[in-house]
């Protein structure tokens, strides 16, 4: 064995404890789960440039280019393509490593003293919605769920560990929030912009609270120059807004365009899409530069939807260490969560989301 090639191995072993962190004292199971970050070939990291994701307010408009959207589906052959890696357009230093997020997490506790851990996530809805929204039931295996109670238990299971509960409906304007709206020049439909929420937010949430998101039915914008946002939160403020997306510009017509009337499979996945996404940025997990991801980036909502809605290991990595779930019980729960819903209300990616955690359940117990 050459030193050059030992030298060589030493670099790589290296770059991976930076990327996913140690694992020698993960159990077996964890182990194998955080070494498909393996399946991403650090030997491809260029100088090219990239987005840098500047700030902490985190709205989907960039990242993941449309050569990688072939592969978006999700992805249920083999252990190899439970996660399908991104080809790595920076250095690893500057992309956000489970090693280069710890430590800006761990600052952030000691600075915010969170170091009595607290476990508890709210959410709450803004504003009016439709009686249809209001009136929506859904039997999942015998129990009667409205939609808030479906996305309260989706979130509650994905962010196993916290407590995620529902507050009261807030109206911004009987509480003076002085929220920033406009009508889009396209759309002719009214906005928010999504910014003004965050220190009402915070200063919304009961005391000894994680973070809080907030649900609205009106359509939201993140700056005077942007068209429109699905949803944004703000790590600082541990707050952030999501709403039904309803008037996209980039896709409105209007003579087709029409509001929607009623939840069906295509609005549930929407909203477990990007509630899911928007509270990953409250536990500082920024848009993902290695794999095809529930924290990938986007442009459109059409991009959106088309991701994958689970997380890759790296990002995992970062939420076990913030939520500390057990992972087969998180995957075994979310198996039986998309199971029910499926058989209530099936869809294509309900199915493939089925699919999916069974091939991943397979993976963590197969020995091989």
């Amino acid at each position: 064995c050459s030193m050059g090639s030992s030298s060589s191995r030493n670099a790589e072993a290296s770059q991976r404890r930076y990327l996913i962190g140690t694992l020698n004292k993960k159990s077996r199971v964890e182990q194998k789960f955080f070494g498909l970050s393996q399946l991403i070939d650090l030997k491809c990291t260029s100088q090219s440039k990239g987005s840098t994701g500047k700030g902490n307010n985190h709205h989907d408009h960039n990242d993941v280019k449309a050569q990688d959207r072939e592969n978006m589906d999700l992805c249920i052959t083999n252990e190899a393509t439970l996660y399908k890696p991104l080809p790595l357009n920076k250095p690893l230093y500057a992309s956000e490593t489970f090693v280069n997020w710890k430590s800006h997490y761990d600052i952030e506790r000691m600075q915010m003293k969170l170091m009595q851990r607290k476990t508890a996530v709210y959410l709450v809805p803004i504003g009016s919605f439709p009686s249809f929204v209001m009136d929506f039931k859904l039997n999942m295996s015998g129990k009667v769920c409205s939609l808030f109670e479906i996305l309260g238990t989706f979130l509650g299971i994905f962010y196993q560990e916290m407590s995620v509960s529902w507050l009261d409906s807030v109206d911004p304007e009987k509480e003076n929030w002085n929220i920033t709206t406009r009508n889009h020049k396209v759309t002719g439909k009214r906005q928010y912009l999504v910014s003004d929420f965050y220190p009402q937010l915070k200063k919304w949430k009961p005391k000894n609270t994680y973070g809080i998101l907030g649900l609205t039915w009106t359509d939201l914008y993140p700056t005077e120059s942007l068209n429109f946002v699905l949803g944004e939160a703000s790590k600082r403020h541990r707050s952030g807004v999501i709403s039904f997306g309803r008037f996209e510009p980039k896709t409105f017509d209007p003579e087709k365009s029409r509001d929607i009337e009623d939840i069906d499979p295509i609005i549930m996945w929407k909203l477990l899409k990007v509630s899911s996404h928007e509270l990953g940025h409250l536990f500082g997990l920024s848009h993902c530069d290695f794999f095809l991801c529930g924290m990938n980036g986007s442009s459109s909502v059409e991009e959106a939807m088309l991701q994958p809605l689970f997380f890759c290991p790296v990002c995992i990595r970062k939420l076990q260490y913030a939520c500390k779930f057990d992972i087969v019980k998180r995957y075994t729960e979310l198996r039986q969560f998309f199971t029910e819903l499926n058989g209530a209300m099936p869809f294509d990616r309900l199915q493939q989301c089925v699919e999916w955690l069974d091939n991943c359940l397979d993976f963590l117990f197969n020995d091989k």
